[in-house]
């Protein structure tokens, strides 16, 4: 291996291109490699690069998401007939065009139906294609922002920003609880915040339609209805309650 050869897989090395500096000294050292083109070569090293730090940035991106211990996959999803899942439009959401699109996400069912574990394994797909991703349940993000908004402005600002910015905010358990009227101001300024540049995942047992009713205020309410189903996919989960199903014993 001559001198310049090493140096340019060092070079590699010290850019943090481990697997084009392992190729290129592979290619200059064995015989086997010999006659291969330094382009194929290359071309070869930079997509297994490539791949791995897609693999990598996914990785950090569940554990951020806190999904990485998740068992949520779109793989394991049940079609059953009772289940009113149609398996093209989760192909078409696997995609992740939707978070490209702006689009939002509204999965409606009863308890048990699979609600969460569809968000979730939509979230973890998002992760795996390089999109920051919060998943939190509504109760916990409702309460975090109105205490900041009652005891520090500025702290309230920057959290809202915080959520505001995920390309793909997923929020559980939505309107499981009848938000206090500063609730409903906040989530009006959040909705508004999304609205144009990121997508939203709602998990809800609550249709649509009820929303407003729910929130307290008809106005409010159907401000944020508005922001939330414009240009969105909705998807309303039946069939029999799944833990039962699954949890059963022999």
């Amino acid at each position: 291996m001559r001198e310049q050869e090493k140096k340019l897989a060092l070079n590699f090395e010290k850019l943090g291109a481990e697997n084009i500096s392992l190729a290129l000294i592979e290619a200059f050292t064995s015989p086997a490699m010999q006659h291969a083109s330094l382009i194929d070569v290359l071309l070869e090293a930079s997509e297994t690069e490539l791949a791995g730090r897609r693999n990598s940035r996914g990785e950090r991106l569940l554990k951020m998401a806190k999904l990485h211990n998740s068992v949520a996959n779109l793989d394991e999803l049940e079609y059953g007939p009772e289940r009113n899942l149609d398996k093209l439009t989760i192909d078409r959401l696997s995609s992740c065009d939707y978070i490209r699109e702006h689009s939002n996400i509204c999965i409606i069912g009863a308890a048990g139906t699979g609600k969460s574990f569809l968000s979730k394994a939509l979230s973890v797909k998002a992760c795996e294609n390089g999109y920051k991703t919060k998943v939190i349940a509504f109760p916990l993000l409702m309460r975090e922002l109105s205490h900041l908004q009652k005891v520090d402005t500025p702290k309230y600002e920057k959290r809202l920003r915080y959520y505001s910015r995920f390309p793909l905010l997923v929020i559980d358990e939505w309107l499981s609880q009848q938000p206090e009227k500063l609730w409903t101001l906040i989530l009006l300024e959040l909705m508004e915040n999304r609205y144009y540049e990121t997508s939203t995942i709602i998990s809800t047992q609550l249709p649509i339609e009820n929303w407003p009713k729910v929130i307290g205020n008809v106005a409010l309410g159907q401000a944020i209805l508005g922001r939330v189903t414009a240009a969105s996919y909705t998807i309303r989960l039946e069939g029999p309650d799944l833990r039962e199903r699954h949890s059963a014993k022999p």
